[in-house]
C-alpha cells in the first residue's frame, strides 16, 4: 500500500478518536440530561447507562489506537516481526470488553427493564434490539480478531524462520 493510504487510515483513525472524545465529553451527558429533563423517572438510570455508553466508547478508543499501532507498523514494514501480537490482543481485550457491557444492557433490558413514557415504548424496544445486535455484532468481530491473531502468530513465526536461514 503507498503512502497516501496509509495517511488516511490515520486520520480517519485520529479522526474517530476525537469524535468519540467529543461524544464522552459534550454529546452523551447533554442527552442525558435532556432524557432527564422530559421523562423524569429516568434519573436513577442515568448516571449507571451514561457510565456504560462513555465504557463502551473508551474500548472504541482502545481499539483504535491499537489499530493505528498496527497500521504504523505495517508502514514502517515491521508488521510481521515480534511486537505485533500484543496490539492484536489489546484489539481482542477491548472487542470483548464492548461486547460484554452491551450483553450486561441486554440482559438488563431483557430481565429488568426500564420505564419509559406511554408513547415511548419502541424505543425501549429499539435499545433491547440494539444491544442485541451489539452483543452478536462483537461476537462476530471477536472471531474475526481471534483468526487475524492466529495468522499474524504463523506469519511472525514464519518470518523469524525466515530470518534464520537468511
Amino acid at each position: 500500500m503507498n503512502r497516501i493510504v496509509f495517511n488516511m487510515l490515520t486520520l480517519l483513525i485520529f479522526s474517530g478518536i476525537a469524535f468519540s472524545l467529543f461524544a464522552q465529553i459534550m454529546i452523551l451527558p447533554g442527552i442525558a440530561a435532556d432524557e432527564v429533563r422530559h421523562f423524569p423517572a429516568y434519573e436513577p438510570y442515568r448516571a449507571p447507562l451514561l457510565a456504560v455508553a462513555i465504557a463502551f466508547i473508551a474500548c472504541a478508543q482502545v481499539s483504535l489506537v491499537a489499530l493505528w499501532v498496527l497500521v504504523f507498523r505495517a508502514q514502517t514494514g515491521i508488521f510481521f516481526r515480534p511486537g505485533t501480537q500484543p496490539w492484536v490482543i489489546t484489539i481482542g481485550a477491548a472487542v470483548t470488553g464492548a461486547t460484554l457491557l452491551s450483553s450486561g444492557l441486554f440482559l438488563y433490558l431483557t430481565f429488568v427493564g426500564i420505564p419509559t413514557p406511554n408513547d415511548a415504548d419502541m424505543g425501549e424496544l429499539g435499545l433491547w434490539m440494539a444491544s442485541g445486535l451489539g452483543c452478536l455484532v462483537g461476537v462476530a468481530v471477536l472471531g474475526i480478531v481471534f483468526v487475524a491473531h492466529r495468522l499474524v502468530e504463523r506469519a511472525t513465526e514464519a518470518q523469524i524462520e525466515l530470518d534464520g536461514v537468511l
